[in-house]
This record gives C-alpha cells, sequence and structure tokens, in this order.
C-alpha cells in the first residue's frame, strides 16, 4: 500500500471514530422578538467558541427583528454530554442562552438522561429558553431561545 493510500486510510479512520464518539445534536432556534432591531449574535468565551465551533450551519450574525434562525450543535468529545452556550445583544440589552445533555450513569450499569436549558438576561432584556422535544432513543433534542 502506497503512502498516500495510508495516509487517506488512516484520516478515514479517524473520522469514523470522531463520528462515533459524538453527542447527541441539539437543534437551535432563535427568535427575536423585538419588533424594532436586529439582535447581534456575540461569541464570547471558551464555550460559546465550541458552540459556534460544533454549529452547523453557523449560526447568523444578525438576526433582523421579529425573525429567527436555526442551526444544529453537535459535540465532538463524548457520546454522552453535548452543550451550546450562545449570547445575543440587541442595544444594551443581552441574553446569555444554555443548553445541555448529559446520560448520566446509576449504580447498576444503566444510564439516565438530563436535558437543560437556561436563560440570563441584562440591561432589561427579557430571555427565555424552552426545550421543545427530546427524543430518548438518540438523545437528539431541539431548544428555542427567545430574546425580547
Amino acid at each position: 500500500m502506497t503512502a498516500c493510500c495510508r495516509q487517506a486510510l488512516a484520516a478515514s479512520a479517524m473520522l469514523w471514530a470522531a463520528a462515533a464518539l459524538a453527542g447527541p445534536p441539539v437543534t437551535i432556534t432563535f427568535r427575536n422578538r423585538d419588533a424594532t432591531a436586529d439582535a447581534v449574535y456575540l461569541p464570547s468565551g471558551s464555550n460559546e467558541a465550541s458552540t459556534y465551533a460544533n454549529a452547523e450551519p453557523k449560526p447568523a450574525a444578525r438576526v433582523p427583528k421579529s425573525g429567527s434562525d436555526a442551526y444544529v450543535v453537535t459535540s465532538r468529545l463524548n457520546p454522552d454530554v453535548n452543550f451550546a452556550h450562545v449570547r445575543y445583544r440587541i442595544g444594551n440589552r443581552q441574553c446569555l442562552f444554555g443548553t445541555s445533555f448529559v446520560n448520566l450513569p446509576k449504580p447498576g450499569g444503566y444510564k439516565v438522561p438530563q436535558w437543560k436549558q437556561s436563560a440570563k438576561g441584562s440591561g432589561g432584556a427579557v430571555c427565555s429558553a424552552t426545550i421543545t422535544s427530546t427524543h430518548l432513543d438518540s438523545h437528539a433534542w431541539s431548544v428555542e431561545f427567545v430574546m425580547q
């Protein structure tokens, strides 16, 4: 086998291994409920940078007034863990949203899936996070983040 073929085979094996380790995907829908201004996506810090790196498609830099954006975030670290942290700003108002999944091991060898969401506002922002669906077989989930 030539060196080129060995490299291609090794790269292919690494991609398959990474896919096997991927955590369950989270589908994020961000809704800008402000009727007067666009929301600006502002990743800051390592968790938000990781979310951006693992998102497909990438979150829109601006979400128009009364508009929305949707994307999927998949962790590449562990099949039992995934998270997403995003930050949006409208003027002086800011929302920090989060969601996470962990498949917690319990005594006896079984695991219990747990999904969480959070929303924290500042500057007078009204922020909400709602998990809209979960799938017990794949552990994939959907969450809606709303900013007003």
